[in-house]
């Protein structure tokens, strides 16, 4: 009976591990830092997620310095699945549209 009970728990927790990492492995993500005083909005494509937390603001802020382009905080949203995170990414743009700000598209390589 105990090692039913242990075996049931092993592979509850094993079952448990194998979802949280296949969720992990279908995480989409894309990176945007807005230049208030330029009514501007960088904003990279949307990516699978690869990597740790913060990989991915860390890269986007590397590439705006490196071009030495004036911003302010980076954010990388994430979501389950490539559907969700295009369409927050269009909302995002239609609604600094409406407030007057460009979006500016750059590249963002993978960060793997």
């Amino acid at each position: 009976m105990l090692r039913t009970s242990l075996t049931i728990s092993l592979t509850g927790l094993t079952l448990i591990a194998a979802s949280s990492h296949a969720a992990m492995a279908t995480d989409w993500q894309y990176c945007l830092a807005p230049s208030h005083l330029e009514h501007k909005i960088y904003m990279s494509a949307t990516f699978p997620v690869h990597g740790t937390l913060g990989e991915a603001d860390s890269a986007f802020e590397q590439l705006l310095e490196r071009a030495s382009l004036p911003h302010d905080d980076v954010q990388c949203p994430r979501a389950d699945d490539e559907h969700s995170i295009l369409l927050m990414q269009q909302y995002t743009i239609s609604f600094n549209q409406r407030i007057g700000n460009t979006i500016v598209h750059l590249p963002l390589k993978n960060t793997r």
